[in-house]
Parts: C-alpha cells; structure tokens; sequence
C-alpha cells in the first residue's frame, strides 16, 4: 500500500514539473511588431534591421519594425507603453529613452516601467569629427580648444540628457570645462549630417555606427578601452589624463512592465539562439556588426545600475 502511495505521488510530481516546464514556454502567434523610438536610416533602426530575419527564425513569427521618432525617443517610448501587455509589442532602443532621458524627471514614465529583456549590442561612444576637419588633428587639441575657448566648441548629440550628450558633458562638468551642446533629437543620422555640413565641429557617436566608416575621424574614445580593429589606437578619457571617466551606450529589448515572465523568458531565449546562430554569427563578422548579448537578469542589472550612477551627475547638469 505505502508503496502505491509514493509511486503515485511520484507520478503526480513528475507530471507536474513537467507542466511547469511547459508553462514558462511562450508560444507567439501573429506578427510581433519590434517598436523602434527613432527615425528609419538611425543606427538603432539599422541594428534591429540587421538582426530581424535571423530573429524571425527562432521567434517562430514574422515581425514588423515600427518607427516612431522625435523627443531623443521619448515619444515613441511613451507611445510604445500605451499598447497591451500582451508580449505582441516589443521596444528595441538604445538607453538615451529607456534609461537616461526617464532618469531626469522629465518624462511620463520612469527607468522601472520598463523591463529589460536582452541586450544584443555595446560599445564606448567617441567624440568624433569629419575626416576632412584640419582643425582637429587629435584628442588633446580638442581638449586645449575647449580649455582655451570656454563654450565655443559645439558638439552635436541625440538630445540633451540622453546618453550620448552624457557621455561628453558628465566629463565637461566634472573637470570644470564648458562646451555647447547641440541637440538633434531625430537620433545620430541628424547629428552625422550636421558634423559632415560643418553646422557644429563634432558629435557624439557610438562606435559601432563608426565601423566601416572613412569619413569621420573619431578622437576620443569617452567609454572603455576598445579592442576592436581600427579603434584600439583611439585615446581613452583616462589616457588622456583624466580618470573615472566611461560612458558605454547599449542596444536591446524591452517590455513594459506586467507583461509576463514566461514572455520575457521566451523572447529572450530566442534573441540568445540568435546571437549564437552561425548564420548570424557569419553575417555579423561579413558586415563587422558588434554584438554583445547579455540576458535579460544580467541586462537588468546593468539597467539598474546606470541609473544609481546617473542619477547624481543629471542632478548636477541640472544645478548648473
């Protein structure tokens, strides 16, 4: 008898992890539409237009790419968390609208409405300048014009509080320099095409928007040192003498809050199949895309941690 008993409370238990393993398994249906805050042709647009199809395979589903620019994405953000909670919706974005830009006060939502669900791409940010500018040779004669010009050096960047404005000006503002920063909240294809007009002398840009690239000359990398071909030359903030100094920008999935867990577990297992995809893998060192996955516990702890650090430098930034 007692014997009976526990084989049957086995299988019991046996049945039941079972359909608790199958539980966490989200299953999506339909066309999942990938929200992007920023303007079509901007480097966030071209990276989830890069990995879209290979996405597809291990989503199972088709997905649709949605722009909704303007406000250093803001505005798409704040649309992107009006829709249903029902894993049909995902942001991809970069932290300037996720995390800095909410940091602030300054927006109808906050960094914890969002959920973290995979990074797939970061790198340093680099002050940098078109590769035709004679007046800029290096790093240091920007430092020294800026020392020697106070407010006359312009730098363009995907808006004021985001993180590539950041990036620059939590240095300016810890070492005492001052600089102008220029806002393009249409993302960094308005700031390239300002750079290259000669409308400000340089812009903030992520390094994986450099790659490839022969008409911009970065000059300080303002991140952690990179060892990417082409890049490991370029001069760190600390290099150049000044330390504590690192801005790294971030590219990833988010959904907004109450969207469940076995949704968030799902998507991010197939971003991970794909960031290990040799398809993907081969297309990606093809085209020298950079790609940095992290899950969506490790990316929310990134997340988290930004902005416990951020937060006293945009109050500062503010003050002055």
């Amino acid at each position: 008898m007692k014997k009976s008993l526990v084989l049957a409370l086995a299988t019991v238990l046996t049945i039941s992890v079972a359909f608790a393993a199958l539980a966490v398994e989200h299953k999506f249906s339909g066309t999942l539409n990938i929200m992007v805050p920023f303007n079509a042709g901007s480097n966030t647009d071209r990276q989830i237009r890069f990995i879209q199809p290979y996405l597809e395979k291990h989503l199972g589903v088709k997905t649709v790419v949605v722009n909704i620019g303007g406000a250093s994405g803001v505005i798409g953000t704040t649309d992107f968390l009006k829709q249903k909670k029902d894993g049909s919706k995902i942001l991809f974005s970069l932290p300037t609208p996720t995390v800095y830009k909410p940091s602030t006060g300054a927006t109808p939502y906050r960094p914890a409405d969002l959920v973290p669900v995979s990074q797939v791409t970061a790198s340093p940010f680099y002050l940098a300048v078109s590769a035709e500018n004679p007046q800029f040779k290096d790093g240091a004669a920007v430092l020294e014009f800026i020392k020697a010009n106070p407010g006359k050096f312009t730098y363009a960047n995907a808006g004021n509080g985001g993180i590539a404005h950041l990036a620059f000006a939590s240095f300016l503002n810890g070492v005492g320099l001052d600089a102008l920063s220029v806002p393009f909240t249409g993302g960094t294809s308005e700031c390239y095409t300002a750079v290259m007009g000669g409308h400000v002398m340089a812009y903030v840009v992520s390094e994986t928007e450099l790659v490839g690239r022969s008409d911009i000359r970065a000059l300080i990398d303002l991140g952690s040192k990179s060892f990417t071909k082409g890049f490991e030359t370029i001069p760190t903030l600390e290099e150049l003498g000044y330390k504590g100094y690192v801005t790294d920008t971030f590219a990833g999935f988010y959904y907004m809050k109450g969207v469940k867990q076995d949704v968030v577990d799902t998507f991010d297992a197939a971003v991970k199949a794909t960031m290990e995809d040799p398809e993907f893998l081969q297309a990606a060192e093809a085209a020298k895309f950079i790609h940095n996955y992290s899950d969506h516990t490790d990316f929310a702890a990134k997340v988290s941690g930004t902005v416990k650090v951020i937060t006293p430098v945009l109050k500062a930034l503010v003050k002055k």
